[in-house]
C-alpha cells in the first residue's frame, strides 16, 4: 500500500483566534472501466478527516486517523474497498482542524507551533484490475474542494454548523507543503461510540435550559428537533453544579474563561433537524440549551453520545461493599472518557496526553481493557518527541512545550512504564522493541542532570498532594522514580538479550539506590526524607529498604497514617502505591479506611459530593479541579491485585488474595493470554469459601496466610 506524501489544501486560509474557517470538502471522481481483482485507499487527513464513498460514510471511527505532531510523526488508515467500488465513485472527503490547528490550544502555547496550518489531505487509491494492470490515483489539483457546512470546529472549543448552505462552489484544490513526519500505518483502534444516554432531568435557569445526564463521562450531544430556518440553538457544556447553578470553572483556565470554553452552535434549517458534531468532543453531565422555546426543551431534543477508544473489556470486579463498587465504576469510567487515541488527562479542560496520567493509569487500564495497540502506537509520538538531549516533554504530542516544565523523572517514567505493563500483563515484550533505543538515550541524560549527590532534582513530584505539613520532597520522587526506570528498563533489556544496555541500567539503578539510602534514608529510624505517607510508601513499593527495614519503615507508614487521622496524605506518585503496600504487610484493613473515610482529602469526599468520575485533587470541595481525571485510578488495580488476589507477571500468574473485614464477598476475572483466570470469594460461617478457575496452561501460586501450592492444582 502507499502511504502518499502529496498533500493538498483548500487555500493559505486557515482558523485563528479572530477569524473561523469552515471545515473544507473535497471531492475526486473515479471511474472504473474493467472488473477489478482488489482495491484499496490508504488516506491522510491533518487533523481529522472523514472519508465518504458513494455518499457512504466508511471512516473506520470518529476522530480519525490520530492525533499527532505532523512534523514528527504522520499517520495513516487503509480501507479494502474492493467490494464497494462502482463504475463510477464518488470519494469525499470532510477535513476537521484537529491538533493540526487547534484554536484552543494556546493554553499550551499551540499557536506557536511549527506544524500550524489548514487542514492537509493526502490519499492514495490503488486499483488491482482483472488482467494484472494497477492504477494509483493521488490527492492532487485535479480533487475539487468547497466549504461544508461546519463553520468551525475545534477538538477543545466546539463546533458551529450551518444546516443551510446548501450550495457549494467547487474550485481546484492547492497542492501544498508535505509535513516532515515518518509515514506510519496507525494500528490503533478506532474511537467508537459506546452508549447513548437520555437526560435523567431537565431545569430551566434564567433563559436558558439545563439537562442532566447523570453521568460525568465524554462524547457530544445528538440534537434532533423541529425548529424554523435560521434558529440558533447554542449548547454549553460542564462538569457540575455549583450552588444549584451552571458552573464552566472546572473546564477552563482563569486566563481564558471568556473565549475557552465547551460548546457547540447550530443553526436550524426549516422543518426537522438532526445534528452530531463531527469534529470534537466534549467532558460534561450537564448541558446549557440556549435559543430553544418550551416546546422544544423535551427529553428528545438531546441525546449523549458517549464515546471513547475502542478498548474492549478484559477483566471486572465486583463485590458486597457498594461504596468500592461505586469507586470502581468511577475509575473506569474516567479512564475511558479519558482515552480518546491515547489516554489523555481529562475529557473537557485539556484533552492533553499528558505523560504521568497514562504511566500511572497503564496497570489498571491493561487490566480492565485492552489498550496494547494504542499504547503502541503513542509510544512512537512519545519517541519522536524525545530532544536532543535526551529529555521528554511532559505531554504528547507537543510542539516544543513541555520541556521547561511539566516533565521528569515520574512523567517521563511512560516511556518505560507503557512497556513494562504490556511486558506484564500480556507477556509482551514488543513494545519495549519499539523504544528501547530512545529508553537508553533517557537514562544516559538523567546521568547528566544528577546533583553532587548523583540524586535528581528536576521535574514534577508528587503532584495532587492534599495540604499537609509532611510532603514527600522532589530529590526522593524523582530519585525513586529514576531507580525504577533504570531498574525495569534492565528487566526487558535481558529479556531481549540486549546484555550491555541491561548492564548500564543495573548500574545505573544501583548507583542512585545506594545514593538515595545515603541521603534520604535514616537507616536507624528508616525514615525516608519528608516522613510522609508517600516517602514512605514508595520507598518500600520501590525496594529502596532492605528486607530487614521493612518493619520498622512499614511501622512509620502507619503512624503517619494514624497522624492523619487515617485521611488521604499523598499525591499521585504516592496514591499509586500506597494501598498495595498496605495490603501486601497485612494491613488491608487500613487501606480500605482510608479509602471510605467519609471526610475530606479522601477518596469518599467524591462519592458524598455526587461526582461520577475520579476527580483531579482532594481536599477542600471548591469546583475548580477537574472533575474527571484518571491518574488516581490504580483503586482498580488494587481491587483485582490485592482483594481478589490475581497479580498477572509475564508469563506467571499468582492468586494471593486478602480479605478485608468490610467485605464479605468480591469476584474478579481477567482474561490472560492463557486464558480467563476468575476467582471468586465469600464468608460463610466465619470461613472464608474460595473459588478458582485457573486456566491449565498457566503457571503461578496461591498463596494465603503462609499455605503455598500450584495455582493450577487448586
Amino acid at each position: 500500500m502507499l502511504l502518499s506524501d502529496k498533500f493538498i489544501c483548500a487555500g493559505d486560509k486557515y482558523s485563528t483566534i479572530s477569524e473561523r474557517v469552515p471545515a473544507p470538502i473535497f471531492k475526486k471522481i473515479v471511474l472504473i472501466s474493467s472488473s477489478i481483482q482488489k482495491a484499496e485507499i490508504t488516506v491522510c487527513g491533518l487533523g481529522f478527516y472523514e472519508l465518504y464513498l458513494n455518499g457512504e460514510n466508511i471512516t473506520k471511527g470518529r476522530l480519525s486517523p490520530y492525533i499527532t505532531n505532523s512534523n514528527q510523526v504522520i499517520y495513516y488508515d487503509n480501507y479494502d474497498i474492493t467490494e464497494l467500488l462502482k463504475e463510477e465513485n464518488d470519494f469525499e472527503f470532510l477535513l476537521g482542524n484537529g491538533m493540526q490547528n487547534a484554536l484552543g490550544g494556546f493554553i499550551w502555547d499551540f499557536e506557536k507551533t511549527e506544524f500550524r496550518s489548514a487542514p492537509k489531505l493526502a490519499f492514495a487509491i490503488e486499483i488491482i484490475y482483472s488482467n494484472g494492470k494497477k492504477e494509483i490515483i493521488e490527492a492532487d489539483e485535479t480533487v475539487m474542494v468547497a466549504e461544508s457546512n461546519i463553520l468551525s470546529d475545534d477538538i477543545r472549543l466546539g463546533e458551529i454548523y450551518d444546516a443551510n448552505k446548501n450550495e457549494r462552489e467547487w474550485k481546484n484544490a492547492t497542492v501544498t507543503d508535505t509535513p516532515n513526519g515518518e509515514k506510519v500505518l496507525s494500528i490503533a483502534k478506532p474511537i467508537l461510540p459506546r452508549e447513548d444516554l437520555k437526560p435523567v432531568e431537565i431545569f430551566k435557569e434564567d433563559n436558558a435550559f439545563i439537562y442532566d445526564f447523570g453521568i460525568n463521562t465524554a462524547g457530544v450531544c445528538r440534537l434532533s428537533v423541529n425548529a424554523e430556518k435560521g434558529q440558533k440553538i447554542k449548547l454549553t457544556f460542564c462538569e457540575i453544579l455549583k450552588n444549584g447553578k451552571f458552573f464552566v470553572d472546572t473546564t477552563t483556565f482563569d486566563h481564558s474563561k471568556n473565549i475557552y470554553y465547551q460548546s457547540d452552535t447550530y443553526i436550524c434549517k426549516d422543518g426537522y433537524n438532526e445534528w452530531t458534531p463531527t469534529f470534537t468532543y466534549h467532558g460534561f453531565r450537564y448541558v446549557k440549551v440556549e435559543g430553544i422555546t418550551e416546546e422544544q426543551a423535551t427529553k428528545d431534543l438531546l441525546t449523549y453520545v458517549v464515546f471513547n477508544t475502542d478498548l474492549g473489556k478484559k477483566g471486572e470486579f465486583v463485590c458486597d461493599n457498594e461504596t468500592i463498587n461505586t469507586l470502581h465504576k468511577m475509575t473506569l469510567n474516567s479512564t475511558l472518557s479519558s482515552f480518546h487515541h491515547f489516554p489523555t488527562d481529562c475529557p473537557q479542560r485539556e484533552k492533553n496526553g499528558w505523560t504521568a496520567d497514562a504511566a500511572l493509569s497503564s496497570s489498571h487500564t491493561l487490566l480492565y481493557f485492552e489498550p496494547t495497540d494504542n499504547y503502541k502506537q503513542w509510544l512512537i509520538s512519545i519517541c519522536k518527541s524525545q530532544n536532543e538531549d535526551g529529555a521528554l516533554p511532559g505531554i504528547v504530542p507537543t510542539w516544543g512545550w513541555g520541556f521547561e516544565w511539566g516533565n521528569g523523572p515520574a512523567w517521563d517514567s511512560v516511556l518505560v512504564e507503557l512497556p513494562y505493563q504490556i511486558w506484564q500483563k500480556r507477556n509482551d515484550i514488543s513494545a519495549f522493541e519499539i523504544c528501547k533505543d530512545i529508553i537508553i538515550r533517557y537514562v544516559k541524560y538523567l546521568e547528566t542532570r544528577k546533583n553532587d549527590k548523583e540524586l535528581l532534582e528536576i521535574g514534577l513530584g508528587d503532584w495532587c498532594a492534599p495540604a499537609n505539613p509532611r510532603k514527600a520532597p522532589l530529590i526522593l520522587t524523582d530519585s525513586i522514580e529514576a531507580f525504577d526506570i533504570a531498574n525495569k528498563a534492565a528487566k526487558m533489556f535481558n529479556v531481549i538479550g540486549d546484555i550491555e544496555p541491561a548492564e548500564y541500567c543495573a548500574d545505573f539503578a544501583r548507583r542512585i539506590r545506594a545514593s538515595i539510602r545515603e541521603h534520604l534514608f535514616d537507616k536507624d529510624t528508616c525514615i525516608f526524607a519528608g516522613g510522609s505517607q508517600t516517602s514512605q510508601a514508595m520507598g518500600i513499593y520501590y525496594g529502596i529498604i532492605n528486607e530487614d527495614e521493612k518493619n520498622k519503615a512499614f511501622d512509620y507508614l502507619l503512624d503517619v497514617i494514624r497522624q492523619d487521622d487515617y485521611h488521604i496524605g499523598c499525591g499521585v506518585l504516592g496514591g499509586r502505591v500506597l494501598f498495595h503496600v498496605l495490603a501486601e504487610n497485612g494491613e488491608i484493613d487500613t487501606a480500605l479506611k482510608i479509602l471510605t473515610n467519609p471526610t475530606a482529602p479522601s477518596y469518599m469526599q467524591w462519592v458524598l459530593e455526587g461526582d461520577t468520575a475520579l476527580c483531579e485533587g482532594f481536599g477542600e470541595y471548591d469546583g475548580l479541579n477537574s472533575h474527571n481525571h484518571h491518574f488516581w485510578g490504580n483503586i482498580s488495580a488494587f481491587f483485582m491485585e490485592q482483594i481478589c488476589g490475581i497479580k498477572v507477571c509475564a508469563d506467571t500468574i499468582n492468586i494471593e488474595p486478602h480479605f478485608p473485614s468490610e467485605i464479605n464477598s468480591a469476584s474478579a476475572n481477567f482474561g490472560s493470554i492463557f486464558g480467563t483466570v476468575s476467582v471468586a470469594w465469600k464468608r460463610k460461617n466465619d470461613k472464608i469459601v474460595f473459588n478458582l478457575e485457573y486456566p491449565e496452561k498457566a503457571n503461578g501460586i496461591f498463596q494465603y496466610n503462609g499455605y503455598v501450592c500450584p495455582a493450577n492444582q487448586i
